[in-house]
């Protein structure tokens, strides 16, 4: 099966908890009531800034010092909310995405895992001010110590949240794709 999702090559912070034996994957209202405060905290805080970037989008030029003013107080607000995430981060638990995307991500470890194993999921994207909380099957990929992780259960808030950054990483990585190649060109021209 294909992921519907868009991916980006992307390496960023996830713990794997391994679901316990008999323990099972929450419903909706359950994942929701069992989501720790500082996952809810960045997901709030990430839906008020889009807000507030559609609504400075509408300001005229002269509103420049407003929105770099509001822009230095969200910067504060992620700073904060990063050292009160970091607070959920067990490096025991601690892997390194390779790509991820809407529909889940991909990782490597050193220890081989379960292929179908349930997990509990915690992926951390500070510099996009998102962090999510959910539910993930692995996956064996073909190449050893390579895995797949597929979200099958996670509030679609949170996907939207990735699917937002994940196009925003690929929109930076092209721009600095771009910006390579133009300094490319202009030494090869001179």
């Amino acid at each position: 099966m294909t992921d519907p999702y868009f991916s980006v090559d992307y390496q960023a912070q996830v713990n794997l908890i391994p679901l316990a034996e008999g323990e099972s994957v929450p419903g909706e209202d359950a994942l929701e009531a069992e989501i720790p405060a500082p996952f809810k905290l960045v997901s709030e805080v990430t839906r008020i800034d889009t807000n507030n970037a559609r609504l400075l989008r509408n300001l005229d030029e002269h509103a420049a010092e407003l929105v770099e003013v509001i822009n230095q107080q969200s910067r504060k607000i992620d700073l904060v909310l990063s050292y009160v995430l970091a607070g959920q981060d067990s490096p025991d638990q601690r892997y390194q995405t390779t790509s991820l995307g809407g529909g889940g991500f991909r990782f490597v470890s050193r220890q081989p895992l379960a292929d179908g194993a349930r997990v509990r999921v915690k992926l951390f994207l500070p510099e996009q001010s998102v962090a999510v909380y959910a539910y993930g099957a692995l996956c064996a990929e073909a190449e050893p110590g390579h895995y797949r992780c597929d979200f099958i259960a996670i509030r679609e808030q949170d996907r939207d949240a990735l699917i937002r950054a994940s196009l925003q990483l690929q929109a930076k990585q092209l721009k600095a794709r771009a910006e390579r190649r133009a300094q490319q060109d202009d030494h090869s021209a001179s």
